[in-house]
C-alpha cells in the first residue's frame, strides 16, 4: 500500500509514528509518501488516525488506485458551484436543483 500525504511532511511523520505504535510495518519516503507491505493495514486504520488526532474535520482519505490512498484536505462541493439533492444525494449545478427535486415529486405522486 502507498499512502500519499500530499507533500505534508509533518502529517506523514505523525502517521508513521501512529502506525508503528500500532504495530504496522511502514517505510517513509520523501515528499510525504508512506509505503507498507502490511496486508492488515486498511483505509479504516487511516480514518481512525484522523479521528483520534482530530484531523478528520479538515482531512479525508481518498482511494486513488488499487493500493494507493491519498490523505488530502476536504473541499466542499459547494466551492465549485455544485449542490447535492436533499432527496437522493445526486450532485449537480445549483441551477438544476429545483427542477431535479421537482422530478422526485412527479414520481412520488
Amino acid at each position: 500500500m502507498i499512502i500519499d500525504c500530499a507533500y505534508d511532511e509533518k502529517l506523514s511523520d505523525e502517521l508513521v509514528k501512529y502506525l508503528t505504535e500500532n504495530d504496522f510495518q511502514v517505510i517513509k519516503d520523501p515528499d510525504g509518501i508512506i509505503r507498507s507491505k502490511d496486508v492488515s493495514l486498511t483505509k479504516d486504520d487511516l480514518d481512525l488516525f484522523l479521528k483520534k488526532t482530530g484531523k478528520i474535520k479538515e482531512l479525508q482519505v481518498i482511494p486513488s488506485e488499487k493500493n494507493v490512498l491519498i490523505i488530502a484536505t476536504k473541499i466542499p462541493i459547494e466551492g465549485f458551484g455544485f449542490v447535492r439533492c436533499s432527496i437522493c444525494g445526486f450532485v449537480m449545478y445549483e441551477e438544476e436543483l429545483m427542477a431535479h427535486e421537482r422530478a422526485h415529486g412527479i414520481f412520488l405522486a
